[in-house]
């Protein structure tokens, strides 16, 4: 009996190391082909929108529908195997279908029908409705299909709501045509967006990703955190940054980064569910560091009608005080609780030797089974601990960084559109990892056989992070429809001043929590899109700049990731981490909570965004001096325990240096205000660090 249970899991094995090699063969092909199309339609643009829009979402459908595939279905239970074997199948094969429908019914559809459309239609439209729900289901969850489906409800039972919320109702062909087959709703701005910004900036991602960008910002961290007493706590900041920049998802970003940093973090001495958060935070806001900032900059110079120089300058200065409160906060937390830190090196080997248990012989995944060689934890871990500083790692990976200067290149100099400059920028990137191989390499033959397998894999991960994202903005693109049909988002903007009263602050609020509400569990492209179409508006009808309210906006919309019930970047990380979701939570709103500040502050301080001289050369360290205050406070800890009195008293003193300018006085006032406080922050920090004992140290020494 044991011998023929012991044959029938080795068969099941065997059944799914096969379905596992053909889960990665179809991925593989569809990335190649996906890739290919993508870079040819950035070059040419040689179809129309519509119908570039339509193959796109065709094809994510299909990506979708593969990658959510469970290889072990054959061993789960008969829903599992039903979900997997019949469902999955069937849906991904009707995406497909649907993308042939629409294609071969184009010129009818877009320039024939004038508003009259068939039963079959009707039908269509109904299956991509549907299609478009499950999937993003599958990929990122339940809530956000939820919010497509109440924006469904809203629009068919317009009556029966209150308020501002009541309006006619519209019929359910009118709905489904509407939102898919009338190329609106579904096929309209939001997933544009997605089919040429965000996949094109997503597969440069990928490739960097591929050719070594995540062990080289594992490297970076790791080296400069070497220099800090908090340690290795920093590699999680570092190479949050680098990486979130460029793939500008916080979701991609905590699950990529996390699965290195979260076990090193854990490995110090660190807490699991501290680690969990200093992941989850500092995974966050990667997308708002320019140059890239996650293809972000190009969509709110294009909403604006400013320049991206214009965007990525202003965003410059808010990214770095974001940075530096997370890295401050993270110090501060790491030695507050006490890690017992380590030798840089002695770390990285018990996490080597931690990873090598681990890794059994055995096909998860389709990394597992993977062509490139850049998802080899171990093999990033060896590369961290070779000798040399930080300034050595930086040199190591300078063929990283020439991919992003052309990009910077071609659209401030040469002002080329960003999806035009994102493909030469990808043709730049291809040739560069080659010429780095071959000149890193001893065996020439080694070294193409490795970039032939990392290119190959970089197609397939650039089309399966932007499958998710694409149907989430299908769904998002529905929701903005509905709201449009329904006359929602004319009333919106004028409802949110009238319920603050025309109260500037209240507005402020209000706006906060809305963006936030829109960004649960989204994509952060699609839960800007979305907040600053509805909340922008009310934010200019009260005198602010328009960048300013896409700033705010766009800020809170990033936060919706750490912020609770959804937080799906606690919910990653918590997962990587071994760690409670609702406790990682918990740690990661207290690590951000000055986070939640800053939009404020770049609001009341706007020389933050603006730069003048001397106004910016003053404000931005007042602004950081007041944000690493409202940390240590709120995380009762400044090189040492805070007791109530130096707490309160801490806050105060931020607040005032932050929020002076704002205060109804006069300028002089508020002045005498803002520079008291900053006088009493920095004796404060002074006396806690004890700056003159080390000042006669220093002077004793020399």
């Amino acid at each position: 009996m044991p011998d023929s249970n012991t044959s029938e899991q080795a068969d099941s094995e065997g059944r799914g190391s096969r379905l596992l090699r053909a889960k990665y063969a179809a991925l593989l092909a569809l990335g190649i082909g996906g890739v290919i199309y993508h870079l040819w339609f950035a070059y040419t643009g040689g179809i129309e929108m519509d119908k570039h829009m339509i193959i796109h979402l065709g094809m994510m459908m299909l990506a979708v529908g593969i990658a959510q595939f469970d290889v072990r279905a054959l061993s789960g239970g008969l829903l599992h195997r039903l979900d997997n074997l019949v469902v999955i199948p069937v849906e991904s094969a009707a995406g497909v279908a649907v993308a042939v429908y629409f294609w071969t019914n184009y010129n009818r559809l877009a320039y024939q029908s004038i508003g009259i459309y068939t039963e079959m239609d009707f039908i269509v439209g109904t299956v991509l409705i549907l299609l478009s729900l499950d999937l993003t289901r599958r990929a990122f969850g339940i809530m956000l299909p939820l919010v497509g489906l109440a924006g469904l409800v809203y629009a068919l039972f317009g009556p029966y709501f209150p308020g501002i919320l009541n309006h006619q109702g519209l019929p359910l062909e009118r709905l489904v045509t509407s939102s898919t087959v009338a190329f609106n709703g579904i096929y309209d701005i939001i997933l544009q967006v997605s089919a040429t910004y965000i996949v094109i900036f997503i597969i440069f991602a990928a490739f960097l990703e591929s050719y070594g960008a995540l062990g080289y910002f594992i490297k970076v961290g790791a080296k400069a955190g070497s220099y800090f007493k908090s340690g290795i706590t920093q590699t999680a900041v570092i190479s949050s940054l680098g990486m979130g920049s460029v793939n500008g998802s916080a979701a991609a970003n905590s699950a990529t980064t996390g699965a290195f940093t979260i076990p090193l973090l854990k490995d110090q001495g660190i807490d699991r569910n501290t680690a969990a958060s200093i992941e989850s935070v500092a995974s966050s806001g990667g997308q708002i560091m320019p140059p890239i900032m996650g293809a972000a900059a190009f969509i709110m110079a294009d909403i604006t009608g400013t320049s991206y120089t214009h965007i990525i300058t202003i965003g410059l200065l808010p990214a770095l005080l974001f940075y530096g409160t997370v890295a401050f906060a993270v110090h501060s937390l790491t030695l507050k609780e006490g890690a017992d830190l380590e030798e840089l090196t002695g770390n990285l080997e018990e996490a080597d030797t931690e990873f090598d248990d681990d890794s059994e012989d055995v096909v998860r995944t389709v990394d597992d089974i993977s062509l490139g060689t850049q998802s080899d934890r171990s093999g990033i871990l060896d590369d961290t601990k070779k000798s040399g500083g930080v300034l050595s790692a930086l040199v190591e990976g300078m063929y990283l960084w020439l991919p992003v200067l052309v990009l910077v290149y071609l659209l401030m100099v040469l002002r080329f559109t960003p999806l035009f400059a994102g493909f030469w920028t990808i043709v730049v990137t291809i040739p560069t990892a080659l010429v780095q191989r071959i000149l890193t390499t001893d065996d020439n033959r080694e070294a193409v056989r490795t970039f032939v397998g990392d290119t190959l894999d970089a197609c397939r991960l650039g089309i399966v992070n932007t499958a998710a994202i694409a149907l989430a903005t299908a769904v998002m693109g529905m929701f903005v429809g509905v709201l449009n049909l329904t006359g929602f988002t004319q009333t919106f903007a004028q409802s949110l001043v009238n319920l603050s009263g025309g109260v500037f602050a209240l507005l402020l609020l209000f706006a906060m929590v809305a963006a936030i509400l829109f960004g649960m569990g989204m994509p952060t492209v699609a839960a800007y899109i979305v907040s600053v179409l509805l909340i922008a508006p009310s934010l200019a009808q009260l005198g602010v700049r328009i960048e300013t309210a896409h700033f705010f906006v766009f800020y809170f919309a990033i936060l919706s990731a750490i912020t609770p019930p959804v937080a799906i970047a606690c919910i990653i990380t918590s997962e990587l981490a071994n760690g409670k979701f609702w406790r990682v939570a918990k740690k990661s709103l207290l690590l951000g909570a000055p986070l939640f500040v800053l939009p404020y502050v770049f609001v009341a301080n706007e020389e933050l965004l603006y730069w003048s001289v001397p106004g910016t050369l003053v404000t931005a360290p007042l602004a950081f001096l007041g944000l690493i205050g409202i940390s240590n406070a709120l995380l009762k800890y400044m090189n040492g325990p805070l007791s109530r009195l130096e707490q309160g008293g801490l806050l105060v003193a931020s607040v005032g240096v932050l929020f002076a300018p704002v205060l109804p006085m006069n300028g002089s006032m508020a002045l005498g205000i803002r520079v008291a406080c900053a006088v009493a922050l920095l004796a404060f920090l002074g006396w806690k660090n004890d700056v003159p004992a080390q000042l006669r140290r220093i002077a004793g020494a020399a």
